[in-house]
């Protein structure tokens, strides 16, 4: 007869997940040791950052585990967690630093970027006035979730919670929703 662990591989990875669900610290312990290495790694392979920058992903990943770690049947599936979870934390981040970037050039009055070019305006507002028409054309939870996702008066998260839909659903919802608008912005902009 084979050992215990030979008969269920899979067992010690979904217990795992299970105790750290449980709030077990020494099952979270357990885990941060094992995958600690390999997600900085992976932050800084996707982030193309310092250091530091990947190591705040890998505190937003490891929070995730701490919240939100689903109970995964094996180590490949750990894999694929964490490496979605990894990709997710640094684009979320990357897009963080985009919009304070931003916010920081409109308080420090930045000049505006078509004032020395005004055909460059010209192409900017019609381009401003497909993007309205193509959200006006959205369904009205698409749209909330772009607004969400792209406005400063709410998260993702929140809308999800206001529209009934899970926080991973609404993601995926808004993912597949961007990548239309970007097919259509290819079709119409570059023919």
């Amino acid at each position: 007869m084979l050992p215990p662990s030979a008969q269920r591989p899979d067992a010690p990875v979904r217990e795992l997940a299970r105790r750290i669900a449980a709030g077990d610290e020494a099952a979270f312990v357990v885990f941060y040791e094992a995958w600690f290495a390999p997600t900085l790694a992976l932050a800084k392979a996707i982030g193309r950052r310092d250091e530091s920058f990947s190591l705040d992903v890998v505190q937003d990943v490891m929070l995730k585990v701490v919240n939100k770690l689903p109970a995964l049947r094996d180590d490949i599936a750990v894999r694929a967690w964490v490496t979605r979870t990894v990709a997710n934390a640094v684009t979320d981040r990357l897009r963080a630093e985009a919009r304070r970037d931003r916010r920081e050039r409109v308080a420090d009055g930045a000049r505006e970027p078509h004032a020395d070019e005004p055909w460059l305006q010209l192409v900017a507002n019609e381009r401003h006035a497909w993007l309205l028409a193509s959200l006006a054309d959205l369904s009205p939870t698409d749209r909330e979730l772009v607004t969400a996702r792209f406005g400063a008066s709410t998260t993702v998260a929140a809308a999800a919670a206001a529209l009934g839909l899970s926080e991973d659903a609404a993601h995926g919802r808004l993912r597949r929703t961007l990548l239309r608008l970007r097919q259509r912005a290819r079709e119409w902009w570059h023919g």
